[in-house]
């Protein structure tokens, strides 16, 4: 019976990941796995023994605080990876800890399989150096990563995005509401505690803003699995307009606009065809430390993969409430607008599909584990 160690950093990894168990599962039912994750890992059937709840840290400041704690995580699966017992280990995404596991797996004769490619190509490309002594294979999601660690000389297998399973698409692309129909505005805060607490208040300032000018328009305030309902507080003059959810990705297919902070979710909106307005706030001193590191002029993903601006883009002092409201205005009250923007985003699944992308990177994960 094989042994991987899997660890991931933040939700969208652990749904990822609980995709790439059930893969090699179906292959090898009798696989076990030790994990750093979350619920859709345990799901999986993974025993997680380590939870990203505990260590959803962003931006540099929060990091630091939180270095006593990785490290002591650190010590724990450098243990694993030198008690003989792991045949494979599957870093996802989450680099600053996973390549420092990497480096200590490769020490210990493990082979590593890192599965998502951490955005390196927009802000760290130093990385790559690391990267190419300490993993065996990478695994993109992301098409023009290929190219990327090609010309580095890593090897590298395209498995397609396992979100293309995960959200149906529309049979054309949206179309713009009347003013008199009711309809349903999703607002996605962000996965960790200091997203929340950085993007909650312009949220909910915009929608006061949008539901004067939209009567017939509500509200469902997107809450991540990490995220404890108190954090999400909507003032009691709002509640007849304004809901929490725990299944907004299950609501993109009926939304008729997100206003989302910048991360995994923009591109679950962008396979649902649902036109969009992305934010980004943080402290700052992490902004002007990531404006010195980004080599990309674009934040949100949907931007990224189609090398232009499809979706507009509000960050620090330009995403409150007052821009952010006349973005979403803008969209809802330009129906040529809206339905160009749908359909934009509905051709960026095309290039994210590689059928049976997933079954191989099973069988390839299982081939590195028999050899160890």
């Amino acid at each position: 019976m094989k042994t991987i160690l899997i660890t991931c950093g933040e939700t969208s990894g652990d749904h990822h990941a609980a995709a790439l168990i059930s893969a090699i599962r179906a292959r090898e039912p009798e696989t076990r796995f030790i994990a750093m994750g979350g619920e859709a890992m345990a799901a999986s059937g993974a025993d997680v023994r380590f939870s990203i709840e505990d260590y959803a840290f962003m931006g540099f400041s929060e990091i630091v605080s939180g270095l006593p704690r990785i490290r002591r995580l650190e010590r724990k699966l450098g243990g694993l990876l030198s008690g003989g017992e792991i045949d494979l280990y599957i870093p996802v995404d989450y680099p600053g800890m996973n390549l420092r596991i990497s480096a200590r797996a490769k020490g210990c004769g493990v082979p590593v399989l890192y599965f998502i490619s951490p955005q390196v190509w927009a802000w760290a490309g130093w990385r790559t150096r690391k990267m190419k002594k300490v993993v065996d294979l990478m695994a993109v999601i992301l098409p023009f990563e290929v190219d990327y660690y090609r010309k580095r000389k890593i090897p590298v297998l395209f498995t397609g995005h396992p979100m293309l399973e995960e959200i149906v698409a529309p049979p054309g692309p949206k179309q713009t509401p009347g003013r008199d129909m009711p309809f349903d505005i999703l607002l996605f805060p962000g996965s960790r505690r200091q997203e929340v607490a950085n993007h909650l208040g312009p949220l909910l300032g915009a929608a006061r803003l949008l539901k004067a000018k939209w009567p017939a328009c509500r509200f469902r305030l997107g809450a991540a699995p990490l995220i404890d309902d108190r954090l999400l507080a909507v003032p009691e003059e709002m509640k007849e307009y304004v809901s929490i959810t725990k299944s907004g990705i299950a609501e993109l297919a009926d939304a008729k606009l997100v206003i989302a902070s910048s991360g995994t979710v923009t591109l679950q909106t962008a396979m649902s065809g649902t036109p969009m307005v992305v934010i980004y706030r943080t402290s700052g001193f992490t902004y002007l430390l990531a404006r010195s590191m980004v080599r990309i002029p674009w934040i949100a993903m949907p931007n990224v993969l189609a090398g232009k601006v499809v979706v507009p883009e509000l960050i620090q002092n330009d995403a409150g409430a007052v821009r952010i409201a006349e973005e979403a205005d803008g969209i809802l009250g330009d129906s040529r607008r809206y339905m160009e923007i749908s359909g934009r985003l509905l051709l960026l699944r095309d290039s994210l599909r590689r059928d049976g992308g997933m079954d191989e990177l099973a069988g390839r994960a299982l081939a590195m584990a028999g050899k160890r």
